[in-house]
């Protein structure tokens, strides 16, 4: 079985994606404390498919990416 079993996701590339867009802006511990994670390892997690995305976290997440809630949620 793999470790990262979502890499190859939607949700985790849209987030690395974004992630690298708003590099200038925000950190990535900016993104992860905006989505209410207690710390950056989590989005990286994500971004690299060993964790989902909760559902209950696409809008504070859609919101510290500064993307659509919708197309977060469809994606996740």
């Amino acid at each position: 079985m793999s470790k990262k079993p979502h890499e190859e996701t939607r949700l985790a590339k849209y987030i690395e994606r974004r992630v690298l867009e708003l590099k200038a802006r925000k950190s990535q511990l900016q993104i992860a404390g905006e989505a209410g994670f207690p710390n950056a390892n989590m989005v990286t997690m994500i971004k690299n498919g060993s964790s989902k995305l909760a559902l209950d976290r696409v809008p504070s997440m859609a919101r510290s990416l500064e993307c659509d809630q919708a197309y977060l949620m469809g994606l996740a």
